[in-house]
């Protein structure tokens, strides 16, 4: 792999939020598809109902097998298209949820937004180090603090929301492609916010991700990513 990207760090988990049914497909806005057919060395598919309004792909299943993102295949969320890592052949279904809008989004809401837009869940990398791993200068390690904002109009629903934010990560904290290993840090506090007539409340729960190691060849270009 190339350099990390930090937007497929936050692109993951945005995606991985969203399939966890932390605010209901009816509020975000969304449908849930399913786009079923059989492959014949496949390398590509694009998804088969308003492929540019896709927000998250729920789960691949080929010939019985439900592939691993990133590890099998990747999602360019602009055009609905899948990538596999190794052509596929075989029976598909693949669940995704489609729409012209979302709830949860890889940046913080906008000053103008209204009571109605919310419920929201904000996602963003708020500082990130990377330091040389080894006296040779060949490998470098990288970290990140990622941050998750929960909103809402009570006080109980941000509390439930963020623990459930909290406890969906925890719970796969090695299971990300592009974050090798992430962990919990600080709480924020609960606050009021300017949205929404200083009726909606909020509260962030941040994340360390760790263990990124990009390895360098000798003309000090990055050849690879080490997960």
């Amino acid at each position: 792999m190339a350099i990390t990207s930090i937007w497929n760090i936050k692109q993951e988990i945005v995606v991985f939020l969203r399939t966890q049914n932390l605010i209901s497909t009816t509020v975000r806005g969304v449908t849930t598809s399913s786009d079923t057919g059989t492959f014949s060395s496949a390398a590509t598919h694009t998804l088969a109902t308003n492929p540019t309004l896709v927000k998250n792909v729920r789960s691949v299943i080929v010939g019985g097998v439900t592939l691993t993102f990133g590890t099998d295949y990747t999602v360019n969320y602009t055009s609905g298209v899948i990538t596999f890592t190794v052509a596929q052949t075989g029976a598909y279904t693949i669940s995704y949820d489609q729409g012209s809008s979302d709830k949860i989004f890889p940046d913080f809401p906008q000053p103008y937004l209204k009571l109605t837009d919310f419920p929201r869940i904000a996602v963003d990398i708020i500082s990130g180090t990377t330091n040389e791993f080894g006296i040779g200068a060949n490998v470098s390690q990288s970290e990140y603090l990622l941050t998750i904002t929960c909103y809402d109009k009570d006080q109980d629903d941000v509390e439930s929301m963020i623990d459930a934010v909290r406890t969906a990560i925890l719970n796969n904290k090695k299971n990300f492609y592009y974050s090798p290993f992430v962990t919990v840090t600080s709480m924020g506090p609960l606050l009021v916010t300017p949205f929404g007539q200083n009726k909606i409340m909020q509260r962030n729960q941040d994340f360390v991700v760790k263990f990124i190691f990009e390895e360098w060849n000798e003309k000090y270009q990055i050849t690879k990513t080490r997960f």
